[in-house]
């Protein structure tokens, strides 16, 4: 099986933007997804951080990631997101083009779904 996707990757060239915050702060999914490349990522990067605007997935870095909870338990930001936002999933998802790929929909299944809209990564370092 290929490497599962993370849904809430940094921008980076070789990513896939699937969905675009909206006004409501809400992610519309793309009907097709997008590789991005060094020129999107440069030019994305100015003014907000693109990750608080776009949402982009790349391989599962899992143990490189501070979520990963193991090869038992997997990801474990996806259920903190599940426990807090709290939504039921609904019996038609929205379309989303990772979703085959998805480590979310695959540990969680539709509530992940469910609770992926609103989801934006932010980047921001406090100081130490």
């Amino acid at each position: 099986m290929a490497s599962l996707f993370c849904p809430s990757s940094i921008a980076k060239p070789g990513a896939e933007l699937f969905g675009v915050q909206n006004a409501s702060g809400h992610i519309e999914y793309l009907e097709e997804s997008i590789i991005v490349d060094k020129t999107f990522v440069e030019t994305a990067r100015q003014g907000r951080a693109p990750e608080e605007r776009f949402r982009f997935a790349s391989n599962c870095a899992k143990n490189g990631c501070g979520h990963w909870a193991g090869e038992g338990a997997g990801c474990g930001l996806v259920g903190k997101i599940v426990e807090a936002m709290n939504r039921k999933a609904e019996a038609t998802l929205v379309a989303c083009t990772i979703r085959d790929r998805c480590r979310w929909f695959h540990q969680q299944g539709a509530t992940a779904c469910a609770n992926c809209d609103e989801v934006v990564r932010n980047l921001r370092v406090q100081a130490a």
